[in-house]
């Protein structure tokens, strides 16, 4: 197991670290029924938080053991029931004499293989949203493990139509996406397995209520940004200035940051999709703010928050959303901002490239999008753009507000 030095913490809005533990269920009882001990460290600073958190850690573990409930029975009795679990089963279940009996796990043992199969294969965030989605799925049975036989049809939609209150549809759609698939790897691994997969066939039809992004209106983004702190204007900036995703500037380091051809590039390495891996030349607007960003990195990150945020699907922009979306609504109201975010940028600027009659590969290459249909434009044309060429199309971008400030 990984240690993570930083278990436990979170940041509050304010920017102080909190502790913030799950309780079992056995323990929620005496703490009305919360499902999360949290309380604050009362300081910013992260290595005096560690020492606080360590200190509540010890005290909770302690109280944890006193409160575990203890299996009833002897050791010797607990042993012969599980005997007897087995032969029950195995006169239900036969197996040839000679063959080895390799029975379906349970859902957090199959979880476990399916990690450990598709490490290689899956991005971190997509192996973090399968775990998320059995945690929450057993929260809802109220079950630390279940086996998957017990996962009916009828117990699916009923959990689904509580979802449906308390999630959006897409979310949801994860939800049934992951779990679908650990069902899959079980069918077709253990020939006891659930041959019916329960996650298959609900046609929730998440791809139609996605929301567009709107643009931001003249002079909209300009009350925004005039709310942020420094970190969040110059994050801003290179959103504005450059079309990436929030979480690929807060992923940059020091090393993604290079001369490619005489011009100074954001280089992405990774990201939402496999077409995202890509160089973004630096519009001159911001070859200062990035040359003082390489001269102070913390821990290689550019942004200081960005390197504190240790998130299990690899996140670091989880910071810098909540203080984009506090700004917008202050600047703006809730009431029709809905569809108004940071990723409303990068709509911003594949527009204003379009506008500029800039071709249509190009900024597909600058976005990160895939890049044609046909095989031999996949084949001949990739990475055929020089960094020169496409820099002389990040320079069309312009915002007049801030030559105005």
């Amino acid at each position: 197991m990984i240690y993570k030095r930083d278990r436990y913490l979170i940041l509050d809005p304010c920017g102080n670290y909190m502790v913030r533990i799950a309780l079992p269920e056995y323990m929620q009882g005496y703490f009305s029924g919360k499902k999360n001990f949290i309380k604050s460290t009362g300081t910013r600073d992260i290595r005096q938080a560690r020492l606080v958190r360590d200190a509540i850690a010890v005290e909770f573990s302690r109280l944890r053991e006193q409160l575990q409930p203890k299996p009833s029975g002897t050791k010797m009795e607990r042993i012969i029931n599980e005997l007897r679990q087995v032969g029950a089963y195995a006169k239900e279940n036969p197996i040839p004499l000679g063959e080895v009996a390799l029975t379906c796990p349970s859902l957090l043992k199959l979880l476990d293989l399916y990690l450990l199969q598709f490490s290689e294969k899956r991005k971190l965030t997509t192996l973090s949203k399968t775990s998320k989605s059995v945690e929450v799925l057993l929260g809802h049975l109220k079950k630390k493990d279940v086996q998957l036989k017990d996962v009916n049809r009828t117990t699916v939609t009923g959990w689904l139509d509580k979802l449906k209150k308390e999630k959006a549809p897409q979310t949801i759609q994860n939800y049934i996406s992951a779990l679908a698939q650990i069902w899959d790897l079980a069918k077709n691994r253990y020939h006891d397995a659930p041959q019916d997969n329960p996650w298959r066939g609900h046609a929730l039809e998440a791809k139609s209520s996605k929301v567009s992004y709107e643009v931001f209106a003249p002079g909209e983004l300009a009350k925004v940004y005039n709310l942020l702190d420094d970190e969040m204007k110059a994050v801003t900036l290179i959103g504005m200035y450059s079309g990436m995703r929030l979480n690929e500037i807060c992923s940059l380091k020091t090393a993604n940051v290079k001369t490619i051809e005489g011009v100074l590039c954001f280089e992405v390495m990774v990201g939402k999709t496999k077409s995202a891996a890509r160089i973004i030349p630096v519009h001159s607007n911001l070859i200062e703010l990035v040359t003082k960003l390489l001269q102070r990195p913390y821990e290689g990150f550019l942004f200081y928050h960005a390197s504190i945020t240790d998130r299990a699907d690899g996140k670091r922009s989880t910071w810098h959303t909540q203080r984009f979306t506090r700004a917008k609504r202050k600047a703006l109201g809730e009431a029709g901002t809905e569809r108004k975010v940071f990723h409303s940028l990068r709509h911003e600027f594949a527009q204003q490239l379009d506008r500029c009659q800039v071709p249509e590969d190009r900024i597909a290459l600058l976005m990160g999008h895939e890049r044609g249909n046909t095989e031999s434009f996949k084949t001949y044309s990739k990475n055929s753009a020089s960094s020169l060429e496409l820099s002389g199309y990040v320079e069309k971008i312009n915002y007049d507000f801030l030559l105005s400030s």
